[in-house]
């Protein structure tokens, strides 16, 4: 097999592209190779529902016991599955139009994405963990919000995930890449490229070609 390109890595046998965006959310936008429009990607690397998992899994989402479990689910119920993708990539889609501000000119897709975030928010359970007395309960990190183990899993957990960064004060600090569309946290107004290997050095080859026409 040929070397990947820079910005992509193979993981448990899926090429994925590496993340880049310093946060789980941008990194799941940045899961189609451009985003020029709403309509279907040059490239795209989610393409199954295991890639799908096998990508949580690489970012830290999800376990690997957890993503075993999943798959598992997902071979007993493929159209189940494939329906649950589809989602995962419309709510992509909606959820890319509000974190550039695409969608400030209708509420179509802010619409779509809370749609998403209020489901997963009412499946999620509060539980005690596991704690070996009265007195540890009342510990910090004694007992969490956690969702149901199921096909759904994925998507509500970034879901909530982007309810976090759209309700907080990071969001204020989402660029987009000038090269690819890709999205990244710049918390201190210093970067301007997802990669200074990818896009970065495209845009140097590019300017040094002009200035020695």
């Amino acid at each position: 097999m040929s070397a990947l390109p820079s910005h992509l890595e193979l993981v448990q046998g899926v090429v994925l592209p590496k993340p880049v965006g310093a946060h789980p959310v941008l990194d799941f936008v940045n899961t189609r190779s451009e985003w020029t429009t709403r309509g279907p990607a040059r490239t795209e690397w989610l393409t199954s529902y295991e890639a799908f998992l096998i990508w949580n899994s690489a970012v830290g989402l999800l376990s690997p016991a957890a993503v075993f479990r999943l798959i598992e689910q997902a071979g007993g119920r493929p159209t189940e599955a494939a329906r649950r993708l589809t989602a995962t990539l419309d709510f992509r889609i909606d959820l890319y139009d509000v974190l550039t501000g695409r969608a400030d000119e209708t509420d179509g897709p802010f619409e779509a994405v809370a749609r998403v975030i209020e489901r997963a928010s009412g499946r999620r359970q509060f539980v005690r963990t596991e704690t070996p007395s009265t007195d540890a309960l009342r510990a910090e990190g004694s007992a969490t919000w956690e969702l149901p183990e199921d096909l759904a899993r994925p998507l509500d957990q970034l879901a909530l995930l982007a309810a976090e960064l759209l309700a907080g004060p990071e969001w204020a600090h989402v660029r987009t890449c000038p090269g690819c569309g890709w999205l990244f946290l710049d918390s201190r107004g210093r970067r301007r490229w997802c990669s200074m290997a990818t896009c970065g050095n495209r845009a140097k080859v590019r300017a040094h070609a002009a200035r020695t026409r």
